[in-house]
């Protein structure tokens, strides 16, 4: 028997059904805010739905909620009242997706999905994929740049040969049409939207992964203290906003002082016991134990119920609010990540580009549950004391080796998106003094990691290069888990503290160029069974992988003596001389007979997707009056430069081609000592 549902019923409908059914259509309403996913969502969001495409039993997945209004009368649209950039995200997808002429696509038309009052945001939506109808600087409005954004977005990552190969072979289309699911709800037009929205973000009842997580660990301490300790550490460490030297002992400079040394520069201990003493048991007021009246006997498989009736009964240290820098410093991971990065640490060190699902948050509970099933039962305790020393110590190095971003200073054309303020930093926490009325006073201090102060981080020193390549592989790659340099980084500086050898900034940079040019080496040399290539066999065009444009630029910094040159978050390949020539406005000395040269490196740039849309087809005369667009990548200004002063042709793009891929190949040549090892 066929079950009937009504538009007032909750549904699990499939993305192929979403927009295909021609009596359903979904409006955004006028108060909801404009569309602002950016790259990271949006691949997240692909990358979700290959991975489970690529599993062999192919589940059904579940990609969210779609809280709507229905409609109030047959042919008008249901309201989006949450939900709408995955939404939107979705209907940009598809709507690629039927573009794409070697990828199987979603047939039919695709019922219209709609802004209300917001005509631009409409049009923008329907124009997704038309190069043509992409509006210029003077029609851009911010209320459809997120629409343009997204779609430019999604091009390039179905363009990309290897992701198009990976949709090709798992059946992604075929999986998202049928198998992946939206959680349709509706609420009633009369409901209070003020109360509804409340209510969602204030219901805070069930667990999350890192919940789970730590709920089991705890389950493997029988010692109400060992307990407490992981407590402790856990909640110092996922505030990833501050130092942990502050919130591992918040409130107290003594206290810092003996965990973190003197001038709080140190590692804490390797010693759990001495750990116990200093965060726990020395301060039975601060730090009472963790304790529960579930049976502490370690369990190889705890089940799910288990754990969160353990977590439930789990009393949480209340941290004193001490740090006064609360906004300045924002960290480029997430804590769910953090941990996996300490188990990745401690792993033997192997091909991490074929490990990306280690790195993978939503694998965080799998892979906690892996590790624990793999020890023998009576270790269970002793892994748990050892992973609770090597997360605070872990995280300690993460602060003073790993950038952040620094949003007391100065913010400009370097920020990695629109929200996140401020510029590159890497510091070490030290303790200031102050003194007034003749009382002395200690305050955190913020240095720079290789230097005593800033001079010490100026042009050419190895503080400045350091900073430089960790923001070029930041801005490189981008999805948290191809963040394998903030692996080979912590790795490299556990092993140092381990042997009580110090993290040397030569050490340091060698391991951040070792990571690079291994990856650059895998860049240059493609499969061509899967990759167009030219000549002299390198990729061509937007298979050209984005480490290639950030190494060289990084490499430019030296060669040019631009020291002052800083990262932005560049995702987007432009085609310098474009692909489509202005022949009303194009000069002999901008004209490019070979039109297979366009694909050349020596044709490319990467800039950011709204520089993208603005350069549009414009000739490289005319691109080379942007300054700030110049500014993003320095292989572009050189770009720019001779087209400003002389021509941009076929001699041109061959000559500057060849000078790239010579200075790429000789990087390659002069390999640091650990690469040197390797190969």
């Amino acid at each position: 028997m066929t079950q009937t549902f009504t538009d007032h019923d909750v549904q699990a409908i499939t993305v192929g059904r979403l927009f295909a059914n021609p009596t359903e259509h979904y409006s955004v309403p006028l108060y909801q805010r404009n569309f602002t996913w950016g790259e990271e969502q949006i691949h997240r969001l692909v990358q979700d739905v290959l991975d489970e495409a690529k599993q062999p039993d192919r589940k059904e997945y579940f990609l969210g909620n779609l809280v709507v209004a229905p409609p109030e009368s047959p042919g008008e649209p249901f309201d989006v009242i949450d939900g709408q950039q995955r939404l939107t995200t979705l209907f940009i997808l598809l709507t690629a997706l039927q573009q794409m002429p070697d990828i199987p696509t979603p047939a039919g038309t695709l019922q219209p999905l709609t802004y209300e009052a917001r005509d631009k945001a409409t049009r923008a939506l329907r124009a997704v994929g038309r190069q043509s109808d992409v509006p210029d600087d003077a029609e851009a409005d911010h209320e459809d740049s997120g629409i343009h954004r997204a779609g430019q977005i999604i091009a390039e990552l179905l363009a990309d040969p290897e992701r198009k190969s990976e949709l090709i072979a798992s059946g992604f289309v075929d999986y998202l049409l049928t198998k992946v699911l939206i959680i349709r709800m509706p609420i009633e037009r009369t409901t209070d939207l003020n109360q509804y929205f409340e209510i969602m973000n204030t219901r805070g009842a069930q667990l999350s992964p890192v919940d789970i997580v730590k709920a089991r660990l705890l389950r493997c301490l029988p010692d109400p203290t060992d307990r407490a300790l992981l407590n402790h550490v856990w909640s110092a460490c996922s505030d990833m906003e501050h130092y942990v030297a502050m919130t591992a002992t918040a409130g107290d400079t003594a206290w810092r002082a003996d965990v973190f040394g003197e001038y709080w520069e140190g590692l804490p201990s390797q010693d759990f016991d001495v750990l116990r003493e200093q965060l726990v048991t020395g301060r039975p007021s601060e730090s009472p134990p963790v304790t529960d009246t579930v049976s502490s006997a370690p369990s190889s498989a705890m089940p799910l119920d288990d754990a969160i009736s353990l977590y439930a009964r789990t009393e949480t240290v209340e941290e004193i609010a001490e740090v006064t820098d609360g906004e300045r410093f924002t960290s480029q991971i997430t804590f769910p990540t953090l941990l996996l990065h300490v188990l990745a640490v401690r792993r033997p060190e192997g091909d991490s580009m074929s490990l990306d699902r280690q790195l993978d948050d939503k694998q965080l509970v799998d892979r906690f549950a892996r590790q624990l099933d793999a020890e023998d039962v009576s270790q269970l305790a002793q892994w748990v004391r050892e992973f609770t020393v090597d997360l605070l110590r872990i995280r300690a190095l993460f602060d003073r080796y790993i950038l952040k971003r620094d949003a007391t200073l100065t913010a400009g054309h370097e920020s990695t998106s629109d929200e996140e303020p401020g510029s590159w930093s890497l510091y070490r926490i030290a303790r200031g003094e102050s003194s007034s009325t003749g009382k002395v006073r200690y305050s955190p201090r913020y240095k720079p990691t290789f230097a005593d102060d800033e001079s010490g981080a100026g042009p050419r020193s190895l503080q400045r290069r350091i900073l430089l390549l960790q923001s070029a592989l930041r801005i490189t790659y981008t999805s948290p888990r191809t963040m394998h340099w903030v692996t080979a980084v912590l790795r490299y500086a556990a092993q140092s503290a381990d042997r009580e050898e110090p993290v040397t900034p030569q050490g340091l940079l060698d391991v951040l160029q070792t990571h690079a040019l291994e990856r650059l080496a895998v860049a240059l040399h493609p499969d061509r069974t899967k990759n167009e290539v030219g000549p002299d066999g390198l990729p061509l065009g937007f298979g050209i992988p984005r480490i290639v444009f950030t190494y060289l630029d990084y490499l430019l910094v030296e060669r040019e003596n631009r020291w002052d040159f800083t990262f932005s978050y560049r995702t987007s390949i432009e085609h310098f001389s474009p692909g489509t020539e202005d022949v009303e406005h194009a000069s002999p000395a901008e004209h490019v007979v070979d039109r297979s040269l366009l694909n050349y490196l020596g044709n490319l740039a990467l800039v950011t997707v709204s520089t993208n849309s603005k350069f549009s087809n414009y000739q490289p005369g005319h691109k080379a009056q942007n300054m700030a667009a110049r500014r993003q990548s320095i292989k572009l200004d050189l770009m720019a430069q001779r087209a400003a002063t002389a021509s941009w042709n076929d001699a041109d793009i061959l000559e500057h081609h060849e000078e790239m891929v010579n200075l790429l190949f000789e990087a390659l040549r002069q390999k640091p000592p650990r690469l040197n090892t390797l190969t």
